[in-house]
């Protein structure tokens, strides 16, 4: 075994598990949408989750097992981005996975995008996520390990549909951040991907659409002709922070049932 793969291990096993019993996890946006889902997800498979998100009602019925807990954060000031990981970091020593998936979704046209607006949206959907990974790569460095994953949008490689233009620029930056990241941090044995997910239906995606134009919407222009369900987002993000996901990094996986057929 040389240098470089000393200390990785590779089961040969398929039913060998996802590997990740005790880990310890960090998702945001998590009261709702694909962040609950995702942090239920990962504690189902044995990791220990610190659920986060701004709104703390939402974490009600929300089940991380007995050792799961919540943060309640506005993770679009840094501060309480280093606050968050610094808590798990006191409280289980070690920081091996984080799951960015805060953000808003705001329809308004380029023309009557104020300054507060593209701050609020870029504060929420690019800076949280941004500082959140500078935050959870600093214990992580010192592991010589970790998972990092980046929730991006389909938006970003379409510009986004019914005047969701700054939400689709903000994605698009995600995606920078995490191949700027997954290149600087690879050498200290951490992977940072991202996932783009499509319509979902999530109280996020529906915004702005009635019941008639949500199933139009799909029927017309994704060939599964549904939107995705939080879950299947979940999923995805579950094998990149599992140990099948561990040589790759810098990736995009799309989950959006056809949609950009890239």
């Amino acid at each position: 075994m040389s240098e470089l793969t000393q200390g990785v291990t590779v089961s040969a096993d398929p039913g060998a598990g996802f590997g990740l019993a005790g880990k310890v996890a960090i998702v945001t946006g998590a009261a709702s949408g694909i962040g609950r889902a995702t942090a239920e997800l990962l504690a189902n498979a044995g990791a220990i989750v610190t659920a986060v998100d701004i709104n703390p009602k939402g974490f009600a019925g929300l089940d991380l097992g007995k050792d799961g807990s919540t943060d309640t954060a506005d993770l679009s000031v840094p501060a309480a981005c280093d606050q968050v990981v610094e808590s798990v970091i006191r409280r289980h020593g070690r920081l091996d996975i984080l799951v960015n998936a805060a953000a808003i979704l705001r329809r308004v046209a380029i023309k009557d995008v104020d300054a507060a607006l593209w701050e609020q949206m870029m504060d929420t959907n690019l800076l949280s996520q941004f500082a959140m990974c500078r935050a959870a790569v600093r214990p992580m460095r010192k592991q010589r390990s970790g998972r990092v994953v980046v929730i991006a949008s389909t938006a970003a490689f379409n510009g986004g549909a019914d005047n969701s233009s700054v939400y689709a620029i903000g994605k698009g930056g995600a995606l920078a951040l995490a191949k700027s990241l997954a290149r600087q941090v690879a050498a200290d044995g951490i992977t940072v991907n991202a996932v783009a997910p499509g319509g979902i239906d999530t109280p996020m995606g529906r915004f702005g659409f009635t019941e008639e134009s949500w199933n139009a919407h799909y029927q017309k222009n994704v060939p599964l002709r549904r939107a995705g369900q939080p879950e299947e987002v979940a999923r995805a993000i579950l094998f990149l922070v599992s140990d099948w996901g561990s040589y790759v990094t810098g990736h995009t996986l799309d989950v959006e049932g056809g949609l950009m057929l890239r």
